[in-house]
């Protein structure tokens, strides 16, 4: 599944294919519904079965706000990567042999997308500015990356802890992004040879809502009540679920802490019985 979010509305999806069951949510930033203007986080999901092996690939990209078409370079990068990815599971039917520099092929094939693009609009690149976070995992390997900040969360029987500290530079409001010619400097890659029970990616909208930064912990008490949920519900039967935290995200003491947009996938492997 994919998305963004328009002005007014947030979106979401809920799907449970094979041992995966996903929930992608997407807020607009309350910056960008008092102006009107769309918001600029893209997302990019599926949980899919290919001979005999389930993957779930989990993307998700923000566009920067001082950008005037950072949420369509964050579409484009999604779209492209997950091609890329789908490509790789298909020739090789296992992440597992998958090389770093394969994974920065991907990236290097989204940003050659912006690049097109923005050559065709008669742009810069740099306008199409995004963040990435991405996660591809099968039942032998799990698989992340990032460029810029956001955050991937993984749960197991020890808690929950970051893949990544979301990459913010040296200064304050400052991040990476896929769109910078240095991009391959700042992707960052890690992998684990025993996927992760829960998984969760959110942009920087959630990022000092949902992780202490001065203690680069993760408040579980947010993320634990919402995978439970998500691995009780029936295969399509969370529109509760998805409700609450449309309405969780919207809150106007959420806002006031966040006024950017809120892009959350949460994602439980459910063994097949």
């Amino acid at each position: 599944q994919s998305g963004r979010q328009d002005p007014a509305h947030s979106t979401f999806r809920v799907e449970r294919d094979m041992t995966w069951k996903h929930l992608s949510l997407s807020v607009t930033g309350k910056s960008h519904s008092d102006r009107n203007e769309p918001g600029q986080d893209y997302y990019r999901t599926g949980a899919i079965r290919f001979s005999d092996r389930d993957f779930f690939i989990g993307l998700a990209a923000d566009g920067a706000g001082s950008t005037t078409h950072g949420g369509t370079g964050a579409e484009i990068v999604c779209e492209m990567l997950y091609l890329q990815i789908l490509s790789a599971i298909r020739k090789r039917e296992d992440i597992s042999s998958v090389t770093n520099d394969e994974i920065k092929a991907w990236v290097s094939a989204s940003r050659e997308a912006i690049v097109a693009r923005a050559q065709g609009d008669g742009r810069r690149v740099k306008d199409y500015a995004c963040t990435l976070i991405g996660v591809v995992v099968a039942d032998n390997d799990a698989l992340f990356f990032q460029i810029g900040d956001g955050c991937i969360v993984v749960g197991d029987k020890a808690g929950y802890r970051t893949v990544f500290w979301p990459d913010q530079g040296e200064y304050a409001n400052m991040t990476f992004f896929v769109s910078d010619d240095d991009f391959l400097e700042h992707t960052r890659i890690a992998r684990e040879e025993t996927p992760p029970d829960e998984i969760a990616l959110f942009t920087d909208g959630l990022q000092n809502l949902v992780l202490s930064f001065s203690t680069r912990t993760v408040h579980e008490g947010f993320f634990r009540p919402l995978f439970t949920a998500l691995r009780k519900k029936p295969e399509n039967g969370s529109a509760d679920l998805t409700k609450h935290l449309n309405a969780l995200l919207s809150r106007d003491d959420v806002n006031a802490r966040s006024d950017d947009d809120k892009t959350l996938i949460l994602a439980v492997n459910v063994p097949t019985s």
